[in-house]
């Protein structure tokens, strides 16, 4: 009987139109599509019908090889996605074509046939990936562009999203692209002016990224009259002054990465939801902290908020931290720290800046990176710190209902600060603690981590009789 089923199923989409099955294909990851060829007759060729096309070198090449196996593989992969691909696709029109190859050059007019292919289909979302995997997002080489974006892409007027990684470009070339809602750019050095220009040419642009970008010129400056943009991330840049400005009302959400500086929002942020903060590249903190406490001013209206362990380590070091001018309105914080006793000044004060906070996220990273200048008056006593002359803030007693702890280990500063929450969580309603997968350096290990979890469930007193705790 349940064979029965199965091949009635199996009639059943085969039955289908072969342009109905390229739609259902195109929802599938593009190798899981090429996988449906031999499934049956019918399906050998569907998949040449779909619109969305995802190319990536990877497909064909293992990281493990000889550098010389890899370039023929690289040619197995021009040779299937220009000859054996292309040659074949059925679909009149391409709605996303992706295409991720480190080494264009060496294969310069396929590459540049396989854009020309995807633009001639009217293709709406573009990305062109060409930067080497190898390369360290947290290094500080600055790799330039490897490929230049084709002269006849530039009068195309049919992009709703574009992604440039590795890949050099014009900006004053954009003048054709009003359509264009999303830009991501990655990779490449940009020019006095670029991004100025690339935003007055894109007037319905909505998201706007720039990853490992740099030589821009003094300061990077996101701004233009009646701006519509929604999204905007800046991670791990080179710019040369330090100054960002930034005049965006309908901001929602904004994501930085990278070395710490002064920014300046020109606008009210009155639609700003989520903001993620991270100033790991930072190699020192003196005079940084008043920086940060100004940042966390201008982001009052956020509800999520992401912030980095050198903000937990710094921040309480400015000039009255203790006194945000407003409150934030953050209703779901996360901490991205390794729950060392150099960062509990700083979690207690943003602990007290959201006093509307609901759920409280611990992302614990691990060992984190400590600076000359952070030298305690005094050592600092974890237990006597989370036990002894305690302010209990608002948001504890009386809007927390959800803490998370990703990565948990069981080391004694989590438990510690675990029993200050539940011990005074009035309205606490779940703590979800999902173990770590590391030894965390001192011999630990699952089931370890197990056992103190379980031991913490059934023994820690509770200050919510709604409490339950779950153990991932």
């Amino acid at each position: 009987m349940a064979a029965e089923r199965n091949n009635s199923r199996r009639d059943i989409i085969s039955s289908l139109p072969c342009e109905l099955l390229s739609y259902i294909f195109g929802f599938l990851p593009f190798k899981e599509a090429a996988r449906t060829s031999i499934l049956s007759t019918k399906f050998r060729h569907i998949w040449h019908g779909i619109d969305r096309i995802d190319l990536q070198e990877n497909y064909f090449i293992q990281d493990d090889e000889t550098e010389r196996n890899k370039m023929n593989q690289r040619r197995e992969f021009i040779n299937f996605a220009f000859h054996c691909w292309s040659k074949n696709f059925t679909a009149k029109t391409i709605n996303v074509f992706s295409l991720t190859f480190t080494r264009p050059r060496n294969f310069y007019v396929e590459t540049y046939n396989l854009i020309r292919f995807s633009v001639a289909r009217n293709v709406k979302a573009l990305t062109l990936d060409f930067h080497n995997p190898i390369w360290r997002e947290d290094g500080l080489e600055n790799h330039g562009g490897v490929f230049d974006l084709p002269v006849f892409v530039y009068s195309y007027q049919g992009f709703e999203s574009l992604k440039l990684f590795s890949c050099n470009f014009l900006a004053s070339e954009f003048r054709n692209y009003t359509a264009l809602k999303e830009l991501s750019l990655g990779w490449i050095q940009l020019g006095r002016n670029s991004v100025r220009t690339l935003l007055m040419y894109c007037p319905l642009l909505e998201s706007f990224s720039l990853k490992k970008c740099w030589n821009i010129h003094e300061r990077l400056d996101i701004s233009r009259p009646n701006l519509r943009l929604k999204n905007l991330v800046v991670d791990r840049c080179n710019f040369l002054s330090g100054l960002v400005k930034i005049q965006a009302p309908n901001l929602r959400f904004f994501k930085y990465s990278g070395k710490a500086a002064r920014f300046n929002f020109e606008s009210r942020l009155t639609y700003m939801q989520e903001a993620e903060l991270d100033f790991g590249q930072q190699s020192e903190f003196s005079g940084v902290a008043d920086l940060l406490y100004d940042l966390l001013d201008q982001l009052f209206s956020v509800r999520v908020l992401t912030v980095c362990s050198f903000l937990l380590q710094v921040i309480p070091i400015g000039e009255e931290p203790l006194d945000l001018l407003k409150t934030l309105n953050v209703r779901h914080l996360t901490l991205k720290t390794s729950m060392r006793s150099f960062e509990f000044d700083g979690t207690i004060f943003m602990l007290k800046c959201c006093p509307l906070l609901e759920t409280l996220t611990i992302n614990n990273l691990g060992p984190a990176r400590t600076f000359p200048d952070d030298v305690p008056p005094f050592e600092l006593d974890p237990e006597e710190f989370w036990t002894k002359n305690l302010i209990v803030h608002r948001c504890i007693k009386t809007s927390l209902k959800v803490v998370e702890v990703l990565g948990f280990q069981g080391t004694g500063n989590e438990i510690l600060m675990l029993q200050y929450l539940i011990s005074f969580g009035s309205v606490l309603e779940e703590v979800n603690l999902y173990l770590s997968e590391e030894d965390g350096g001192y011999g630990g290990n699952s089931e370890k981590y197990l056992q103190i979890a379980e031991s913490m469930q059934r023994d820690i007193q509770r200050a919510s009789h709604r409490l339950r705790i779950y153990i991932y």
